[in-house]
């Protein structure tokens, strides 16, 4: 396992894009103890104090562009099994497409990224894990594992036991393909079956959460009783 730990950044995913800007496509994990200017999803602010996990796995492809966001599920899997192995009792679930929630609250979160340099394709999954402490006052509930679980392993345990977890999930990807992932993911997933309210730039509409169709999105049942497919939003249970 290749690991770059550096005490501070601007953000672990723009570390991981400078190295592929310059045709090292790893695979390879950036590290930081705290980001001074990290992003999730949607171009949100992640605030990111000393104490949690901050880490971008940056690797080459052969996947179709198109398929490329399927990694996103492979990496919730990843941390999904992570965490439970750290807290064994806790009661994780999936937030689609790949929050992880706990009691109910975020603990996790992951940005994908990808790119093309010198003809080779790569992705960046930068994954935020809130160990110690949390945000206040966001969209959806914060919380941290060790409000639960009290003691922490060593971070550098953590980062271990993710890797090993994506390499088994990857693995899995690569041989079995997406269906074998989704499935994987339903039987993780938060509330599904079950009521969400979608919100979107320009909308919000309720249903019932379905599943997941044959490229990740998200299928609603909505009153007049026709599916929607969601690509991209923010989902509430």
């Amino acid at each position: 396992m290749r690991l770059i730990h550096l005490k501070s950044t601007g953000s672990t995913n723009r570390e991981a894009k400078l190295l592929a800007d310059k045709a090292d496509f790893g695979p390879l994990w950036v590290l930081a103890d705290e980001q001074l200017d990290g992003r999730g999803r949607r171009g949100r602010d992640w605030v990111s104090p000393p104490g949690n996990l901050y880490i971008s796995h940056l690797f080459p492809t052969q996947k179709h562009p198109e398929e490329l966001g399927q990694y996103s599920f492979v990496a919730a899997l990843a941390v999904f099994d992570c965490l439970v192995a750290i807290y064994p009792d806790g009661e994780f679930g999936i937030k689609w497409p790949n929050d992880i929630l706990l009691s109910g609250k975020k603990v996790s979160g992951l940005l994908l990224e990808t790119g093309k340099s010198q003809k080779q394709q790569y992705v960046i999954l930068g994954i935020g894990v809130n160990l110690i402490s949390h945000p206040k006052d966001t969209a959806y509930p914060a919380s941290s594992l060790v409000v639960h679980c009290g003691d922490m392993p060593a971070i550098e345990d953590i980062v271990r036991l993710l890797a090993d977890k994506f390499n088994y999930w990857n693995d899995r990807y690569i041989e079995l393909g997406f269906s074998y992932i989704r499935e994987a993911w339903m039987s993780r997933a938060q509330n599904i079956p079950g009521p969400v309210k979608v919100r979107l730039p320009a909308e919000e509409f309720e249903g019932e959460a379905l599943g997941l169709d044959q490229n990740g999105a998200l299928q609603v049942r909505q009153a007049s009783g026709s599916i929607r497919n969601v690509h991209a939003g923010d989902v509430f249970y």
